[in-house]
């Protein structure tokens, strides 16, 4: 018996699995800008815990139940309390744009619109693409996905190019990967949540405990979700 379990190419395609680079993949639309998009499948979405607060400079992020973010809001009192759990939804595309795998996260409620428009032309998404556009700001933002009937020469193209690609469930789980742990309490720490406390497992080093701007949490959307904690 070896202890071997895979050798040249796909070795290496196992140990890239996983490796994707958000910053890409992610859509980050602004009012009134669009995407074109070629939607792959009636069910490439999926609903995931997360946690975030803008106001701290915490970004919407993957959860899981024992993330430090969920402590800080049941031990962190007022300050910390909109980092509730919420649910949000993750929707994968094939961009006709870009020729790649494009993903766009919403709220539950942005949500909606997306999946009545996926369900009402779910029948023909192999015959056009769709233009997927954000309106609004904040609280008012919401997303049409608008089916593109007449294709223009380019953009027929474009559409069929995709017509190969598919969506695996390996997918939605390598762009919501959860942040580490220690990384998180870094950032609350910074936000004033008596980490030695309510975290006296996750040890920082000294110059962890620096006020240092975040840049590696993107802002997924300028939305603010509504209170669901209670439906969870």
């Amino acid at each position: 018996m070896s202890v071997i379990t895979a050798r040249g190419d796909q070795a290496k395609e196992n140990a890239n699995k996983g490796k994707v680079d958000t910053k890409k993949i992610m859509l980050r639309l602004k009012d009134n800008q669009s995407h074109k998009v070629r939607v792959l499948g009636v069910k490439d979405y999926v609903e995931y815990n997360a946690a975030g607060d803008y106001n701290l400079g915490l970004y919407n992020q993957p959860v899981l139940d024992s993330s430090p973010l969920l402590v800080a809001h049941a031990k962190g009192g007022e300050k910390f309390k909109g980092l509730y759990k919420k649910q949000r939804y993750s929707f994968v595309f094939a961009s006709m744009e870009t020729g790649e795998l494009v993903a766009l996260d919403v709220s539950q409620n942005q949500a909606k619109a997306v999946i009545s428009s996926i369900e009402e032309y779910g029948e023909h998404i192999d015959k056009f693409g769709f233009n997927l556009k954000r309106t609004g700001a904040d609280t008012s933002t919401s997303y049409a996905l608008n089916p593109i009937i007449a294709m223009k020469a380019d953009e027929q193209a474009a559409f069929d190019k995709l017509g190969g690609l598919t969506v695996e469930p390996e997918f939605f789980d390598a762009i919501l990967q959860p942040k580490d742990d220690k990384f998180i309490t870094k950032l609350l720490k910074e936000a004033g949540f008596d980490v030695a406390t309510h975290l006296p497992h996750i040890q920082l080093d000294e110059e962890e405990g620096q006020k240092e701007p975040d840049t590696s949490a993107e802002k997924i959307d300028e939305s603010k979700d509504e209170n669901i904690l209670a439906d969870i």
